[in-house]
């Protein structure tokens, strides 16, 4: 009897040492471990991963544009009366991105222009050992909880103008928002030639692309350079005489993206948008030109921009960025 409840007793302890060595071992190998570590992220894995989901989407884009023909359709009609229209470039660019972004993090928030549409028919690339793309680069990480971060992805800024070949306002563009904040952002300019004049990168007080700390500033400003949409130039044009004066310069071009990098490249003093934008167009440029000391508010509210997961997608209060004087024309609109 006492033999029996002996081996008895030797084969639960057995079968118990064997079941916290498989727990132990999913822990550290497996499936409860992965859990526990997507809780949190490295904020530099995800800086190397959107710099390279950037790229990829743009590496999609050039693909379908070096195509003979591509598919254009049409979301319908902008306020101005502006055809919004979509292709095959923006479908490819969003499933290489939106989907290398959840593979490397799935427990994130990823929020794009676009929505998935034969995406079976795009290679997912493995972006989480992208780290490398920082070898050069002297950056202390930070670790943040999943639950405070929303990625805003534009696969394919200034589509119009794609399917019109005007490609120097062509970008793609990843933003990393932390509680509402955008403090990573990345713009890539996949048809751009000139040398270190492609990708643009920020990490608020963590790191700065090269190519964004040699940047000239305008001296000595004696007008305002206004950079605005080409879609709604006119009204901006009437509505700046009036704030102004007549010396008041309009530059319009298409692109947010290629309109946040005029200003903080000091070709203009200021990006002025009049009517309703999307975040997803707005996110990185807003990351990137307030890491470099500038300053980004709705126009007609002067409030600063959110970018949790459960905003508004879309800003209906204008747009101002600036490097400097931000109060300044703050104050010539508002007296309008």
């Amino acid at each position: 009897m006492h033999i029996r409840m002996s081996v008895r007793t030797r084969r639960t302890v057995f079968c118990g040492i064997v079941i916290l060595l498989s727990v132990f071992y999913l822990y550290t190998n497996g499936t409860l471990y992965t859990n526990v570590r997507e809780k949190n992220v490295s904020l530099k894995l995800l800086l190397a991963a959107a710099i390279r989901s950037a790229e990829i989407g743009g590496l999609e884009v050039i693909a379908v544009h070096d195509q003979a023909k591509f598919q254009i359709e049409s979301k319908g009609k902008t306020k101005e009366g502006i055809n919004d229209p979509v292709t095959e470039a923006d479908y490819r660019s969003h499933c290489a991105m939106y989907h290398s972004l959840l593979e490397a993090f799935p427990s994130i928030t990823v929020i794009s222009e676009e929505t998935s549409k034969d995406c079976d028919k795009v290679a997912v690339s493995n972006i989480r050992d992208s780290i490398s793309n920082l070898n050069d680069y002297d950056i202390k990480d930070e670790i943040i909880s999943t639950n405070d971060i929303t990625v805003w992805i534009d696969p394919l800024d200034a589509t119009k103008e794609f399917t019109e070949n005007l490609l120097q306002y062509v970008t793609t563009m990843v933003c990393v928002a932390v509680k509402g904040k955008p403090v990573i952002g990345v713009i890539y300019k996949p048809f751009e030639t000139k040398q270190n004049s492609t990708l643009f990168w920020t990490w608020t007080n963590h790191a700065i692309s090269r190519n964004l700390q040699v940047l000239h500033k305008l001296e000595d400003e004696k007008a305002p350079i206004l950079i605005v949409s080409q879609s709604h130039a006119g009204q901006i044009n009437n509505v700046t005489k009036i704030a102004f004066g007549k010396d008041v310069k309009i530059v319009s071009a298409a692109g947010a993206g290629y309109k946040f990098l005029e200003v903080v490249s000091g070709n203009v003093t200021a990006y002025v948008h009049m009517t309703a934008i999307k975040k997803w167009d707005i996110c990185a440029g807003t990351a990137i030109l307030t890491a470099l000391g500038g300053t980004v508010t709705q126009l007609f509210d002067q409030q600063l921009i959110s970018f949790g997961p459960t905003d508004s997608k879309v800003l209906t209060w204008g747009l101002l960025a600036t490097m400097s004087n931000h109060g300044w024309y703050l104050d010539k609109f508002s007296n309008i």
